[in-house]
């Protein structure tokens, strides 16, 4: 457990490590950020959390009632403590049933095993992301976290050079590892951190399997977040014009942000109001001449690349486990790949798996399929060189000889004979009509 008794002077100079902020010594050197007065109301023990997790982990259908026990704890406790600590023991989880899942995978254990393993594991990683959609929800929402949301706000996109803005950031950091579980919890938090490069960069890398009914579903929900006034700052920020439109926080980055926000969208009700947000931002923003090349200007080891980094693999994490558990549910073996050299993207599994050669081979078909129900194909393409020659071939004189017999029994038949006579009267009558109707025609020529 960490306690902030070490963190007692807010201008220590030691600043651990960012590349992994999942330990005490961040936790510590984050929560430096309270005030002496609010760190004596930390908790020594964290067990509570973990035990709150694990409960909840077997019991799914208590997760809606998450929210209300998280409100309750920022109550006793300072919030940043209490989402720290949620994060922390997150993340402990999910590292614990990783380590379960490799040694299952890599044991001699038989196909039901490993296929039972694999959907417990895809169920534990949808709790921790329905987990991080609550701690979104108390985040945004609950006036208990009005000071959190007051610490957080711009601490990326406006970030100084100070140690408290280092603490901000840090806290930042330790809290996207979580939100990064959840796609829409994640690019709200971005938003208002300040982080539109990062959100943007990891936009572009969006994994189709993480596009599904419950994303656009969420996405309607941050929508209707961005509209409402706790985020009204941000829809002045997209008229800032900055030196750097490269920047973390700058309106160049935001306009960016929404656009592939929208661009993901179908065209609903979300993606109207969103359109005409940005459409009366586009001429004054001028963004095909200013956003062009800005996913080439992330460093290599920056603040950004470390977030990006972050939330890309966790993506993975989350597809490879829905890729496994539906190869699982199929007849094909269940894989059992654990080394990430040798480990296959989700794209790639898909692929081989319905027996494309490569990704060339994959596009191309779809692109057949598409001209073909657009109905683009020339409908007789398949006769060239097959059937052009079928009216120089002569017919058997046996088959002639059979269809003449055909006729002269069809001719004979009483069923045949009474047609004929029934098509014969039909023609006197209407032969005798246009006799009738002749004195009329000569009436009506000479009237004219």
């Amino acid at each position: 457990s960490f306690v902030v008794e070490n963190a007692a002077s807010p201008d220590a100079p030691n600043i651990p490590s960012r590349q992994n902020p999942m330990n005490d010594e961040n936790a510590i050197f984050a929560l430096g950020i309270l005030e002496s007065s609010r760190r004596k109301m930390l908790s020594r023990d964290r067990s509570v959390f973990a035990s709150l997790i694990d409960l909840h982990s077997k019991h799914q259908k208590l997760l809606m009632d998450i929210s209300k026990v998280i409100e309750l704890m920022c109550t006793l406790q300072p919030a940043e403590f209490v989402f720290v600590s949620f994060a922390y023991e997150l993340d402990n989880f999910i590292v614990s049933r990783m380590k379960h899942r490799e040694k299952i995978l890599e044991s001699e254990a038989d196909n039901q095993t490993i296929k039972q393993e694999l959907a417990s594991f895809a169920r534990d990683l949808a709790f921790v992301s329905n987990f991080a959609q609550q701690l979104g929800i108390v985040f945004f929402a609950a006036p208990e976290t009005e000071e959190l949301r007051e610490v957080l706000k711009d601490c990326i996109g406006f970030k100084g050079e100070s140690v408290h803005d280092e603490r901000r950031a840090r806290l930042f950091h330790i809290l996207l590892y979580t939100f990064s579980h959840n796609i829409v919890a994640t690019l709200a938090f971005c938003l208002w951190g300040g982080a539109f490069l990062t959100a943007s960069s990891f936009l572009q890398k969006i994994d189709p399997l993480d596009v599904s009914l419950m994303f656009y579903l969420e996405i309607d929900q941050l929508i209707d977040l961005i509209e409402r006034p706790l985020f009204r700052h941000l829809h002045l920020r997209m008229l800032d014009c900055e030196d750097n439109p490269y920047h973390e926080g700058s309106g160049a980055m935001l306009f960016r942000t929404l656009k592939s926000i929208m661009m993901l969208l179908p065209q609903s009700t979300s993606y109207m109001i969103l359109k005409e947000r940005l459409a009366s931002m586009a001429r004054y923003r001028q963004s095909a001449v200013a956003l062009s090349g800005m996913s080439k200007n992330i460093e290599n080891g920056s603040e950004t690349d470390v977030f990006v980094r972050r939330i890309v693999n966790v993506r993975k994490l989350h597809c490879d486990a829905k890729w496994r558990n539906i190869r699982a549910e199929s007849l094909e073996e269940p894989c059992r790949v654990v080394d990430e050299d040798q480990k296959l993207t989700a794209a790639q599994q898909r692929r081989e798996w319905l027996g494309y050669a490569d990704e060339d081979e994959e596009v191309a078909t779809k692109e057949k399929i598409k001209q073909n129900l657009l109905g683009n194909t020339p409908k007789k393409a398949e006769l060239v060189g097959v059937y052009e020659n079928l009216n120089e071939m002569e017919a058997p004189g046996q088959l002639v000889l059979n269809e003449n017999e055909e006729c002269e029994q069809c001719l004979s038949s009483s069923t045949t004979k009474g047609l004929i006579q029934r098509y014969e009267q039909m023609s006197a009558i209407e032969e005798g009509k246009e006799d009738d109707s002749k004195p009329w025609r000569e009436y009506w020529a000479s009237r004219q």
